[in-house]
């Protein structure tokens, strides 16, 4: 057997366990524990871990393949991984071949250490003897994940997509069926594992590193059983049949321990009709149960056995049946479809400390355990009251709610409260339509006339549709909030005219294919609009697949769309501009920032946005490269400039340079908070001036995305300010309401305007 080199913590490295060659013979059961001690890192093996840590195997196998190498068929399983990290420069595709079955040798490792992470500053003690020394399987492993963690700053591999699963290997082949997923294994014979709880690093559903064997005869948790004949039937990933001698037992979810080659099921309590209250990743609130903890590894199982996640789990339903064990959830099986015939509405803006209740006519709060009635006067609610010891707190009768803002309002229908941590959450349920009355005339004014309030009624509607299955605020027990993070809901006060809208509309939709499409909205248009992937992107790439009817348009604007800075800056700049939101005083606006003013806003807002999406920020190192980071001492600002534009003008992109560094900040949220136009400490009053409507000050974001920079400069050529022309106010996605009010004003009706902002759509009856 070759010596292999092990270091230990002290020479620099963790030692852990090591991995199996890439064409292992299947030689019976693995030995629990880490994965071969005794068996080194292949080149071929180290070359796909480095190519899936930077791509996924999507874009590995869409690379240019130009590259050739006298001993690697381009059709061979590590060709493409080969082929990636050249790509990447980390191995090289010079020499006489690339020996992907040989061993990966010490001195070949520090090279690749050297080129991934270049910061880390430890190294190997290389020496005669040493550095042609094969490395350790589990040893590589870990010298990869310090690399990778070194050169991103990081403490998981989280933003490379890698994540580690533990799981019972079903079914060893091309497509691996695990317990719990199918996971492709290039360059691996899994065979020995067979029936076995192995750790490994997936990304995207390719295994990139076997860690350990976790347990030779493993408990498969939660997982649904059902009996044929003399055999059970595991449904995880995919179907799994085992030899069964056991009692008879209903399908469900049950514990199953293998062994032999057979198992043995010890089956679930079920629970059925249980309404789910509030649900998260660690427990459930159900009706009849209260809060109940997840078991480790739950599993949640759609009407075919399909498995899904506990946000398909929705609040206020009773759709599912849930199965108990050691008095934790084991996991649930969905029963039936839901529709949103009620709302559950989370109040307040958010979890508040306090709550105070008026009714005129009484009300009543019961916990379960007792009630206590209020024929008149009000109550202050505290989370710290022995009511909120038994779960959650009903309120009955229309009542007033005071929150800690001092905004005070109206509701209707049933109000729950519950005890979170040191706060309470307050969760409004009513009928999707009554809630629609809380919602259209805060929305858009009533004065904008009923076409414009009909199109406003469907598409909130339709927002509130899928935000119900979405499930986004399940955590509070809720579907929505009542702010402008989903819409405006302001309970039992409403309009006139805004029921008129509701009425003439219940029950419809707007309809893209077989489904209810997202609708958005927003307050005014600068004359485009732009289409979802280019407003929005959760990790700074704009990759996502939008929606074929939220595309960026042009309203009202007769002229080409601009081409240039310098176009679009004449353009915001033209406060004469026909369009459909003239009416608007949000149409054009400018505001001006000295060059001090902004270096101070931006070392606040920077830290601000690295604290709640790091992602979305970058700084420049030294080699040219972007990495995500916070801002630091940066100095004076120097310059400004717009990187990359969506389609409609919306900034995607936007760069400030300062003395020591440039910074890039990603999507138009980001950059409207980031240029917060209010002054902190530093010169004159910050106005922002509109169309129309007067000056403002002390707005903590802009208008909108959609604007200009004029850089300010004096005599030396040092910039002394930076002035921003835009138009519009919002996101720009979907429905612009001041346009509808336009369009309104033309003779269009409800449906027409609905068209004409979500283009290839129909409004249907869903409901």
């Amino acid at each position: 057997m070759k010596r292999l080199l092990i270091l230990s913590f002290t020479l620099f490295f963790l030692l852990g366990g090591c991995g199996r060659g890439s064409e292992n013979t299947d030689n019976g059961p693995a030995p629990l524990g880490a994965i071969g001690d005794d068996i080194p890192i292949t080149r071929g093996q180290a070359a796909k871990m480095l190519a899936l840590a930077f791509y996924t195997p999507e874009e590995i196998e869409n690379l240019p393949q130009d590259a050739s190498f006298p001993d690697v068929a381009k059709d061979s399983w590590v060709y493409p991984y080969i082929n990636a990290t050249v790509t990447l420069d980390f191995f090289s595709g010079d020499g006489e071949g690339f020996h992907p079955e040989e061993d990966l040798l010490l001195a070949e490792a520090q090279i690749l250490m050297d080129r991934v992470a270049p910061d880390y500053e430890k190294r190997m003690v290389l020496t005669d003897d040493n550095r042609n020394m094969p490395v350790a399987y589990s040893l590589w492993a870990q010298l990869f994940e310090k690399a990778l963690l070194t050169r991103r700053g990081e403490d998981s591999l989280y933003s490379y997509g890698i994540k580690k699963e533990t799981q019972v290997l079903f079914t060893p082949g091309e497509k691996n069926l695990f317990d719990r997923g199918i996971y492709g294994s290039d360059g691996y014979q899994l065979s020995p594992y067979t029936d076995e709880k192995i750790s490994f690093w997936e990304k995207d559903g390719e295994i990139i590193t076997l860690l350990s064997v976790d347990e030779v005869i493993p408990t498969i948790e939660n997982i649904y059983c059902k009996k044929e004949g003399n055999q059970i039937i595991l449904m995880g990933a995919g179907e799994k049949s085992y030899p069964f001698e056991g009692t008879a037992f209903e399908p469900g979810l049950c514990n199953v321990v293998i062994e032999d080659g057979k198992a043995t099921v010890t089956a679930g309590e079920k629970r059925s009709g249980e309404t789910i209250k509030r649900v998260n990743h660690k427990e459930i609130y159900l009706s009849g149960m209260g809060e109940m903890q997840w078991a480790q590894n739950f599993r949640i199982y759609d009407q075919d056995l399909s498995p899904k996640t506990q946000n398909a789990l929705i609040c206020g339903t009773d759709m599912a049946d849930f199965y108990i064990s050691d008095n934790t959830i084991m996991g649930a099986v969905i029963q039936k479809d839901v529709v949103p015939e009620k709302i559950r509405v989370l109040l307040g803006g958010g979890l508040q400390k306090s709550i105070i209740i008026k009714g005129d006519a009484g009300f009543s709060l019961s916990n379960g355990v007792g009630e206590k009635d209020f024929t008149s006067g009000e109550a202050t609610l505290t989370a710290d009251l022995p009511w909120f010891d038994h779960g959650i707190v009903t309120l009955s009768g229309k009542v007033a709610l005071s929150f800690e803002n001092g905004e005070a309002r109206t509701y209707a229908g049933l109000i729950e409260m519950e005890r979170i941590e040191d706060s309470i959450a307050i969760v409004n349920e009513l009928d999707l339509e009554e809630y629609l009355l809380g919602v259209v005339p805060y929305e858009m004014p009533v004065s904008f006339g009923q076409a414009a309030l009909q199109a406003q009624a469907i598409c909130a509607r339709s927002y509130a549709y899928n935000q119900f299955y979405a499930n986004a605020y399940g955590h509070f027990g809720a579907h929505v909030t009542d702010t402008v993070a989903s819409q405006v809901f302001m309970g039992a006060d409403t309009a006139p005219e805004a029921e008129e809208a509701v009425a003439a509309t219940a029950g419809r939709c707007v309809v893209a294919g077989d489904r209810v499409a997202q609708t958005y909205f927003y307050s005014t248009s600068g004359g485009y609009g732009t289409k979802d992937v280019d407003a929005w992107s959760a990790d700074a790439t704009f990759t996502g697949k939008g929606k074929s009817y939220l595309q960026a348009q042009s309203y009202g604007v007769a002229q080409e769309v601009p081409k240039t800075e310098a176009d679009w800056l004449a353009f915001w700049q033209d406060w004469q501009l026909e369009g459909y939101d003239k009416s608007s005083s949000w149409y054009r606006w400018k505001v001006y920032f000295s060059a001090g003013q902004l270096r101070e806003i931006t070392e606040k807002t920077f830290a601000n946005l690295s604290a709640s999406n790091g992602a979305l920020i970058q700084v420049k190192q030294g080699d040219g490269s972007w990495k995500a980071e916070a801002p630091k001492d940066l100095g004076k600002l120097t310059g400004a400039a717009v990187i990359e534009r969506g389609d409609g003008g919306i900034i995607k992109i936007l760069e400030l340079t300062f003395e020591a560094g440039s910074v890039r900040v990603f999507t138009e949220n980001a950059i409207r908070k980031v240029l917060s136009p209010t002054k902190l400490t530093i010169g004159e009053t910050i106005n922002l001036q509109r169309i129309s409507g007067g000056t403002l000050t002390g707005q903590s974001m802009l208008p909108s995305a959609f604007f200009a920079l004029k850089e300010m400069k004096n005599e030396e050529g040092t910039l002394t300010g930076i002035a921003l022309y835009g138009g519009g106010c919002g996101h720009g996605v979907g429905l612009s309401q001041y346009g509808a009010k336009e369009l309104a004003s033309q003779g269009l009706n409800g449906e027409e305007i609905i068209q004409k902002y979500f283009p290839n759509t129909t409004v249907e009856q869903v409901m």
